[in-house]
């Protein structure tokens, strides 16, 4: 083990378990590797096994499938008592676990433990939509004739018995088969348990609401419910919302009142932002740790409960100090995982240069509503194939002499794939450095996680035996010569040129050419294409002084970026620009020297002033020049943009599985 991140890896003790370390992984899941199955696969198993293999002291399963314990005769709110449990899951309520969920729940925990880590999971009871913790406020999921949510009724005192009761089964039942925690989620109000923290959702009258102490009442019954049928030594976790983003007027010596309630009943704490989207820091976020304070204020307060801080941490460095430092007792990652599946492991061996930056897309959620729905991760091409990539790549026959061409990011993927499986690799960039598309995060202060990105691939070029050649334009007559066993092109994409009067004029700019060059556009900019490329492009500008507005034929800015805990970011971070506007339904149809010719939903005609033109309107594959290089080689192929790749993620996927071909 390095001795470099000794704090991060120290051993602790929450009541009577110890954990290896401080490295927690809280509830996620690669999105749609799970089906209907009413128990978890392969693919889900496999995914929070490696975890633990690769050094989480504790890896926590998502409620996925969603797994309850209900009585037989169902929640009969109003009528009828808890006669008799049993196990049962949302989708199949005949299936008779004890042959099955419960085996598989088995294996799993017993993997876990087998790499000496601890097994938790998020249970939560699904409380009808008519009850909520205060009556009166718009139902969430039942719509009355009008279209208008109905109104609730509240829950009892009676009903908050039977939501402990079944609180306290569902642990019980996974205490039963390995589990050494659960976790209850509190945060966002957006379960029973955390719509009773807030005073938004939380308007009772009795001993369940008014000041913070009968807020935290209920949990408080539930996590005793708990206890007393687990035993103290099963452990609680808990997440709440601080104070950061909330909307509900919770304060930070709010939380530290709530922590300190929960000592004694709760054991670990996880602290969360109040919204549910900026949990997941983006490149918007500047802060590389946005919510320390709130865990380092509730440690500095005394409150006996162990304190976990999450919220896009990944750099090994970062997470030392905070240990070493007394702000938090652990560290909860999901993001850290998904870019590296190994990266506990990279944390043992100190070698904080080969953990790949996570980008802060989070298309490991859902990538765009406008594709089938999927989980990805731009920089990690084995995420969501984690329990068959091992069938999918085979090892290599023999040692083959490669040629790379291109130095973009596919390019220097495919060429540290194809070193590393053995094979001699050659690496040529008609420019004079490596980076390709990625040079143009070098400039924006968004694109941060990109510029690391970028420079993790350099870096790890660098470190291998890759042979480079830069400022070499290499001719198929080159390739001859060398006689390579093996050709991968990736010489990327060029802009489309839309078909649009005057746009050969002198002041007509593509985005990708703009980057380090801004001062030799005008004042007033007008963006044509408003993807996230021409966003992002008139964001700079806009950032660097300009005056831009965009146009966007369609009805929506940038309408195939990931939806999830990303675009309200994304489009709060181009609203806060007083100088970046735009107009939807605008067809650009003529570029003036002076001005942009555009025609609105109607056919009317309308002009905006404009001293320069950038366009934004898509790339697409150099294929038909790719494609000179074919014949000089036994094997030949296309890598990247100009395979056709239309993203990052999915260069990066091309070029892994291209070279895990050789």
């Amino acid at each position: 083990m390095s001795r470099k991140y000794m704090h991060l890896l120290s051993p602790i003790k929450v009541g009577n378990v110890v954990f290896k370390n401080r490295l927690t992984t809280p509830p996620s899941n690669p999105y749609f590797v799970q089906g209907e199955e009413p128990y978890p696969t392969e693919a889900s198993l496999i995914h929070y096994v490696n975890k633990a293999r690769n050094g989480a002291a504790l890896v926590t399963f998502i409620r996925m499938p969603k797994v309850t314990v209900k009585p037989e005769k169902s929640f009969a709110f109003g009528g009828g008592g808890l006669i008799k449990y049993r196990p049962t899951t949302h989708s199949r309520p005949d299936m008779n676990l004890f042959n099955s969920l419960e085996s598989y729940f088995s294996q799993a925990t017993e993997a876990v433990h087998f790499y000496g880590s601890k097994a938790s999971i998020w249970i939560g009871v699904d409380v009808p939509p008519q009850y909520d913790i205060t009556g009166g406020m718009p139902c969430r999921g039942i719509p009355g004739p009008d279209g208008q949510n109905l109104v609730t009724r509240e829950i009892t005192e009676e009903m908050m018995e039977q939501i402990a009761e079944e609180y306290a089964l569902q642990a019980a039942f996974m205490r039963d088969v390995g589990f050494d925690a659960v976790l209850l989620h509190m945060s966002y109000r957006l379960d029973i348990l955390g719509r009773s923290l807030s005073p938004l959702t939380n308007k009772r009258t009795d001993k369940y609401g008014g000041n913070l102490e009968n807020r935290a009442r209920f949990p408080i019954m539930v996590a005793d419910r708990i206890k007393q049928k687990c035993g103290q030594d099963f452990l609680i976790e808990a997440s709440i919302s601080g104070p950061k983003y909330n909307t509900d007027g919770t304060t930070l010596e709010d939380v530290i009142t709530y922590a300190k309630l929960f000592s004694g009943h709760i054991d670990m704490l996880q602290i969360r932002s109040g919204d549910h989207d900026m949990q997941h820091p983006t490149g918007y976020n500047p802060e590389r740790t946005p919510f320390l304070y709130i865990a380092e204020a509730i440690k500095k307060s005394g409150a006996n409960i162990a304190v976990v801080t999450l919220g896009g941490y990944d750099d090994p460095d970062i997470c030392e100090e905070i240990i070493a430092t007394g702000k938090a007792d652990f560290i909860g990652m999901a993001r850290a995982w998904v870019s590296n599946p190994d990266f506990g492991t990279k944390v043992y061996e100190g070698r904080k240069e080969d953990i790949v930056p996570c980008l802060k897309c989070n298309g490991c959620h859902v990538y765009s509503w406008a594709t089938p729905l999927t989980s990805v991760c731009a920089v990690n091409p084995t995420w969501g194939m984690e329990h068959i990539i091992d069938r999918m790549v085979k090892p290599p026959v023999d040692k083959k002499k490669v040629a790379v061409i291109g130095g973009g990011p596919a390019g220097m993927e495919a060429a540290l794939v194809a070193a590393g499986r053995g094979h001699q690799v050659t690496l040529y960039e008609k420019s004079n450095s490596l980076g390709g598309m990625l040079k143009t995060a070098d400039y924006p202060s968004f694109k941060w996680p990109h510029k690391q990105f970028k420079k993790y691939l350099i870096n790890q070029v660098a470190k291998s035996n890759i042979k480079v050649c830069l400022n070499m334009e290499v001719t198929p007559e080159d390739l001859q010569k060398e006689e390579y066993d093996a050709i991968i092109v990736a010489i990327g994409a060029e802009p489309v040129i839309p078909d649009i009067s005057g746009i050969d004029k002198r002041h007509v700019f593509y985005a990708p050419d703009i980057y380090g060059k801004e001062n030799n556009l005008g004042k007033d900019i007008a963006v044509i294409g408003g993807g996230e490329t021409g966003v992002e492009t008139g964001m700079y500008l806009a950032e660097k002084g300009h005056n831009v507005i965009l146009l966007e034929k369609g009805d929506a800015l940038a309408p195939k970026s990931v939806p999830v805990h990303f675009y309200s970011m994304f489009k709060d971070a181009w609203e806060k620009l007083p100088n970046f506007k735009y107009i939807l339904n605008a067809r650009c149809t003529l570029i003036n020297e002076e001005d942009v010719i555009y025609v609105d939903s109607n056919g009317k005609e309308h002009a905006i002033k404009a001293q320069s033109v950038v366009i934004a309107t898509g790339m697409k594959p150099k294929d038909t020049l790719a494609l000179n290089y074919y014949g000089y080689s036994d094997r030949f192929f296309l890598a990247g943009y100009c395979s056709g790749a239309a993203n990052l993620q999915k260069v990066i996927r091309s070029a892994f599985g291209v070279a895990s071909m050789l």
